[in-house]
C-alpha cells in the first residue's frame, strides 16, 4: 500500500488557498504526528480504522483516494 497522504494535501491546500503543513493537518485533526508523518513518508506499517475516517473527512474523500495498492516484488 503506498499513501496518498501528500497529493491530497496538495490538493486540499490549493482549494483552500493556503499551506498546510503537516503539523497542521495533526493540530486540525487530532490524529498523532507519528501517524500523520508515517503517511505522509510512506513509512507507517498500520493505521487505525477511526484515523482513516478521520483523514477521509479532513481531506474529503474515500478511503481508496487516500491508500493506493502497490505491486511488490
Amino acid at each position: 500500500m503506498r499513501s496518498q497522504l501528500r497529493l491530497l494535501l496538495a490538493a486540499k491546500a490549493q482549494r483552500d488557498g493556503r499551506t498546510i503543513s503537516l503539523r497542521e493537518v495533526q493540530r486540525e485533526t487530532g490524529v498523532p504526528i507519528s501517524t500523520v508523518m508515517g503517511m505522509a513518508n510512506n513509512t507507517i506499517k498500520r493505521v487505525p480504522l477511526d484515523e482513516l475516517n478521520t483523514f477521509c473527512d479532513y481531506f474529503g474523500c474515500e478511503v481508496g483516494d487516500l491508500l493506493k495498492r502497490e505491486e511488490v516484488a
